[in-house]
């Protein structure tokens, strides 16, 4: 990994020193982009199916040597000093460049990676279907054909699936399906295929993430809304009972308006999960809460619990979540980040 950070320490906190460390397919390139960059911005969120790596460069002097697509980033954030933060630096993992861009004036170079190979196997379409096996096996499939390693969930790898067709989708839509069917993250973070419960906050293996505390003295700008549950009260999925040819229901929730969903499943335990996956939608995010940090944490992830001080008894109640995290690391602004929370239902 890098050993030459770029560091820099914005004139209103002179004690702490945030820092970026850089290496391009296993490269320190701190060297070459110092006095060139111009920000950094790291978006981690879990539902995109891949975290964003953007970069843009000064290159007023048309001397910035051309990255090819493909190439691997890896990146570490955080701070090298300071009484204010928690120094050291935090991995955010390898991505692939799959984008570069030049424009001006002025001129500069903008370099866009993901932490999923888009321009492999991962979004290539094909065909596939998988019988009598677990959702543990399937993710692990998958992640097997596009280079990856399969980090699923304890309560959601044994999950049965009787038959399932991915019918000309691609590795990474397919994927997020299954997230959306058992209400799991379907991500992919420094070659991991993570596949977690959403709302739950836990890692990968079924630990709980550390909880976070921020008061309002903690940033500057915030916005807080709430929305009215829907009119459903549980949720219902149909399935196909192959023994007495007719279709049967499994309905989740004990309401008296619970939502349809559309699809037809093969069995009465894919439809029991799909039904309780929409449950737990209609429970969560009732309220959202965006947060502008006054100095950057590298350490906040997606899934994340957080707890929040100093505004009011309605938004102090909330049990919150984290649902996406914005790093963003310039000379003008040292290291920033934006946090989005929902409540966790």
């Amino acid at each position: 990994m890098a050993s030459t950070p770029l560091s820099f320490a914005p004139a209103p906190l002179r004690a702490n020193r945030a820092a970026v460390q850089l290496a391009a397919d296993g490269a320190d390139i701190n060297a070459g982009i110092a006095g060139r960059l111009i920000s950094l911005q790291l978006t981690e969120s879990r539902e995109d199916g891949a975290d964003k790596l953007e970069l843009v460069l000064d290159n007023a002097d048309g001397k910035i040597a051309p990255l090819r697509k493909g190439a691997a980033l890896a990146l570490q954030l955080g701070w090298l000093q300071g009484s204010e933060v928690t120094t050291g630096m935090v991995d955010k993992g390898r991505f692939t460049v799959d984008e570069v861009e030049k424009s001006g004036p002025p001129d500069i170079v903008t370099i866009r990676a993901r932490s999923a190979d888009l321009t492999g196997s991962y979004r290539k379409r094909r065909d596939a279907v998988h019988k009598q096996t677990t959702l543990g096996a399937v993710i692990a499939k998958i992640a097997k054909a596009n280079g990856l390693t399969a980090k699923v969930h304890p309560s959601l790898s044994g999950k049965v699936i009787d038959v399932i067709e991915q019918a000309g989708r691609s590795d990474m839509a397919f994927a997020r399906d299954l997230g959306k069917r058992f209400d799991a993250t379907a991500t992919v973070k420094d070659r991991n295929l993570v596949f977690t419960p959403i709302g739950q906050g836990q890692g990968a293996g079924g630990t709980a993430l550390p909880e976070l505390a921020l008061t309002k003295r903690s940033g500057g700008r915030w916005r807080f809304t709430t929305t009215q549950r829907g009119e459903y009260d549980g949720a219902e999925a149909q399935w196909h009972d192959g023994a007495a040819a007719r279709r049967r229901t499994a309905k989740v929730g004990g309401g008296n308006n619970p939502k349809r969903l559309k699809r037809v499943y093969g069995s009465e335990a894919q439809a029991t999960a799909a039904a309780t996956a929409e449950q737990q939608r209609q429970a969560r995010g009732t309220a959202t809460f965006e947060y502008d940090l006054a100095l950057g944490d590298p350490a906040i992830i997606p899934e994340r619990p957080v707890t929040l001080a100093g505004w009011d008894s309605e938004i102090d109640a909330v049990r919150w979540v984290v649902k996406e995290a914005v790093h963003t690391f310039s000379p003008n602004e040292g290291l920033t980040t934006r946090i989005t929370l929902e409540s966790r239902g």
